[in-house]
Parts: C-alpha cells; structure tokens; sequence
C-alpha cells in the first residue's frame, strides 16, 4: 500500500528551524519550557525514563499538562524504563495521560491492564520480542516543534553531577510541517502499526519501524556512503556496524575520500569498546581514521556525510539495524551543520587516534577479549 500510494505525496519541506544541543542542562531546560507552553498535545517516546531530577520534573510537568486538557501520551520501553513503571503508571493515570509500555518484560505484570491479551499468550509474544526495544527519543508538541537525539530521560545526562565522567550527547529542536512525519511515527509505535506511517518515510527514511523501511534505511544509508566525495564523519556510542556499511567505508576511503569514526573510549556498556576493537585493523588497512574519546561517556549518535548531517538515536551497530526501532532527522540549514561538524573537529582534537601500530601495543587483549562479544554482535 505505501508504494502504491507513493505517488500521491511529495517530500516534505526542510524544517522551518533548527537548533543543536550538545548540553544536557540546556536540552531538558528547552523542553520543559516547551512542554509548559504545549497547548494542544505532547507526544514523548524515549527508552529510559528515570524518575530522578530531569524525569520528576519532567513527570510533573507532563501531569500538568494533561490537567490543563492538553493531550499527554508517553511511549517508555519496557526494560528501558522498568524501574519507573508503577510511578509513572499511577501518576499519569490520576491525570488523565495516557502511557504505553513497549514490550514489556513477560514477567512485568504492572503493565498487564494495558493490553487485552490474554495471560499466557501475552506472555509468549513478549518472550518472543524480548530482544526488540524500543531506542527513539522524540518529544513532538502540539505538532509543530519536535525534539530528537540521544538525550534519555535521566540525570546521567546531566554535565558535572558528581557520578564521574561526564555523557557527551547531541540532539536538535526542529520546527514545521515535516513533523507531521514525527507525529505518524509516533502513532505507528502507539498502536504497534505500521500502516500508520505514509508512503512520504520512503522519502524520508527516518526510521526503521517496519521491516521494509530497515531495508529502505539501509539501502539509503549504503548509497550515501558509496556517493561521498569529500567526508564522512561518524560519532557511534556502540560501534559494531553490519558487514555491508564496513565494506562501503573502506571503499569510500580508498577513493579518497575523508572517512573518520569516533567511538567511546570508556561505555556505559563495558563490553562494547572491546567490541569495537575487533573492527579497528580492517579498517584501519583501509585508510580509515578512528578515534577513541576519551573525554567521557560518548552517547551521543550522529553522521555527517558531504554537506548532509543525520542525528537522533541509531548506533552504527546490529541493534539498531536489525532490532531497536530508532528514529533520526536530517538537517539542513548551514548553521546546524557548521555547529556538528564544528563539534566534531574539537572533540576529535581532543581524542586518541588509533593507528596500526598502537593497536598492536595497546589493544592486543581487547582483541582477544572482543571476540566474545562479536560472536553475539547480531543482538547486540
């Protein structure tokens, strides 16, 4: 049905504006100031949300909201989010918000009454989905302005709070008609339907909802990376990409052209930078510059290929191409491109660049260690 009613549509516009944040203390200001502005409805979706100082005040300023007849709906994953469940449950009910778990636990019994299955089939369709969660991170209000990037819910995010190393992170706030695209996403995951999502996300692949728009999404991503010319620059929090977007880097470096990945040096998930090292050498062979930041915790997702900027939620690695649903945006004005690629160079400046012969020196035992992991880089 979506290629048949494709040629009713046309691309959408660029976004009206855009604004990068690379701050967390200035990305959960700018959405609590436009979620206590929503006049009509908040569509937030994210995979962690934490009740701590950025999601409690982010809760009540939600219940606020629905009590001032603003519709509320908020899309949490289930294993994301598990911990906030019976709270968030309970408070958004008692104010007329609307929440929707995604794929719970099959032993998460507090989200029950939100579905009609029945018990044990209940049970068996979500120990069959256990492995799929749900990635994205949007806020879209009243339809008109929308947030996208890496920034979870929580005050992990938040920079100089006493826990250690500090998260690096990026999102936009964009603004216009193209987030009509955000609002079907957003229902498609609501109702778990894919015939939400209208025949423009062929146009615009996104997101990677369906099966079909994973291979969309793919095919996309594969041509750009074969059309670069000068540069393609990539911030990745867990690099472990598919062997089809390994092979189109290694080809587009060897014509020249300016390949340059940056993974963590140091990961909330602790496994993931010996993951990655087992991707370093071929790479590398190939011309390849990669970087390993050391600064703090590397969150955040973007890719810059020539003059074109994707940023939200995907990793380069085998969750996001093959489970997770993720959502990123394309950006376009001169000014937001300057701003990531900017970012990039100075956080560049700033890492240790992995070279052939200190792979050898340095990396000897993560390549040992990593292959374990890379056995099981498909769910990963």
């Amino acid at each position: 049905d979506m290629y048949i009613r494709q040629q009713e549509l046309q691309p959408l516009p660029p976004w009206d504006s855009e604004r990068v944040f690379f701050s967390a203390t200035q990305w959960f200001a700018g959405l609590l100031a436009d979620v206590a502005s929503a006049t009509q409805t908040i569509y937030l979706q994210t995979y962690i949300f934490t009740l701590d100082t950025v999601g409690g005040p982010l809760l009540q300023s939600l219940c606020a909201a629905a009590e001032r007849v603003v519709k509320v709906c908020l899309i949490v994953d289930g294993v994301g989010s598990a911990g906030a469940l019976t709270v968030l449950q309970k408070k958004l009910a008692a104010s007329n918000a609307q929440l929707h778990v995604y794929n719970p636990l099959p032993w998460a019994w507090v989200s029950s009454h939100l579905e009609r299955n029945e018990k044990a089939f209940r049970f068996f369709r979500r120990l069959l989905r256990v492995n799929n969660r749900q990635h994205s991170k949007l806020c879209l209000i009243d339809n008109q302005q929308a947030w996208i990037g890496s920034f979870n819910i929580t005050d992990d995010h938040i920079e100089n709070n006493g826990r250690g190393m500090d998260w690096k992170d990026g999102g936009v706030r964009v603004t216009g008609a193209r987030c009509e695209l955000l609002r079907e996403f957003f229902e498609a995951v609501w109702f778990d339907d894919e015939k939400k999502l209208s025949p423009r996300f062929l146009f615009h692949p996104i997101t990677n909802f369906s099966a079909m728009l994973r291979k969309r999404r793919l095919r996309v991503i594969l041509q750009s990376l074969y059309a670069a010319k000068k540069r393609i620059w990539i911030v990745s929090a867990y690099f472990s990409p598919v062997r089809r977007i390994v092979g189109a880097l290694k080809k587009a470096s060897r014509r020249g052209v300016d390949v340059c990945i940056m993974v963590p040096a140091y990961s909330d998930v602790a496994f993931f930078p010996a993951l990655s090292s087992t991707y370093y050498a071929d790479l590398l062979r190939a011309g390849v510059k990669i970087y390993e930041y050391e600064t703090g915790i590397l969150h955040a997702k973007w890719m810059i290929i020539d003059g074109g900027v994707m940023i939200g939620s995907s990793n380069m690695n085998h969750r996001s191409q093959l489970h997770d649903i993720e959502l990123d945006v394309q950006i376009f004005s001169d000014e937001a491109i300057k701003s990531i690629s900017d970012d990039f160079a100075r956080s560049v400046g700033g890492a240790r660049q992995i070279t052939l012969k200190n792979i050898n020196r340095f990396y000897a035992w993560l390549l040992v260690v990593g292959q374990i992991p890379r056995l099981l880089r498909y769910w990963l």
